[in-house]
């Protein structure tokens, strides 16, 4: 009997040492997935509007920390505001686009910021506290569709080599993978915000999707990487056609 206790004791020891839960979230039980919220933050440092959201994408991202919640916060920075002062150093025409279909595919008038996305499927404006918290209610009251199996990323001359294994149903997905920047402070000298010091987090510097499949690997650019210790990676699966997200996974970058 001592014998038999000594090997299940082994036994699960080594099945824990084998799970690592801050790089592959969410994990499958019982054939249900972990449920997920991805918020996507669409702002510019050249809207005075702005700083309220951001400082709401940051407050979200320690509660989150802090109560081990599946919630993965981007923060995309537009470029449309560039043209009246200030040209914002993490802004993109790609984000304006991601922007853009969204307005498309929630049939809104138009863009604006801030404007905050969850989940792909619900839009509000980005300082709307109550509105956020509700929708990440309902988001993480939901089922997620996918989980990551693996998901692991390590830099390689200058790239990120991200591979992944999903589990679930992903057909007629993409999958997103974003390089964050953890923190970002900024003098901004000139537009609305000019003579403030705005403060940025998950910062979205590269952002690659692709068709989800099985199994693959992303390549991401690793040149906006100035600290090691400043970055991370959050990946998603995207609908194609609704633009519903249906899972989501965060990886550690190894050096």
């Amino acid at each position: 009997m001592k014998l038999i206790f000594c090997l299940l004791i082994s036994f699960a020891c080594c099945t824990m040492g084998c799970t690592n839960a801050q790089n592959v979230q969410p994990i499958k039980k019982e054939g249900i997935f972990s449920p997920v919220a991805v918020i996507e933050l669409f702002t510019s440092q050249g809207c005075s509007s702005c700083p309220p959201a951001d400082a709401l994408l940051t407050q979200t991202i320690a509660t989150a920390k802090e109560k081990g919640q599946n919630i993965y916060a981007l923060s995309f920075h537009v470029d449309y505001w560039n043209r009246l002062g200030w040209t914002d150093p993490f802004s993109e025409h790609a984000y304006s686009q991601r922007q853009a279909d969204y307005v498309s595919s929630l049939k809104l008038n138009g863009a604006y910021t801030p404007q905050m996305v969850v989940n792909g499927k619900a839009e509000f404006v980005g300082s709307d506290e109550s509105a956020l918290n509700r929708n990440l209610q309902m988001a993480l009251n939901g089922k997620a569709k996918v989980g990551f199996k693996t998901l692991e990323a390590t830099n390689e001359k200058g790239s990120i080599s991200l591979k992944y294994s999903l589990d679930g149903d992903f057909s007629n997905t993409t999958i997103n993978a974003a390089l964050v920047s953890l923190k970002e402070v900024t003098s901004v000298k000139r537009g609305e915000n000019g003579g403030r010091t705005l403060v940025n987090e998950n910062v979205v510097r590269n952002f690659i999707t692709q068709n989800a499949q099985t199994s693959g690997v992303i390549t991401l650019d690793a040149a906006a990487i100035k600290d090691k210790n400043n970055f991370s990676i959050i990946v998603f699966i995207q609908n194609k056609n609704t633009l519903e997200i249906t899972g989501a996974s965060t990886a550690a970058i190894t050096f």
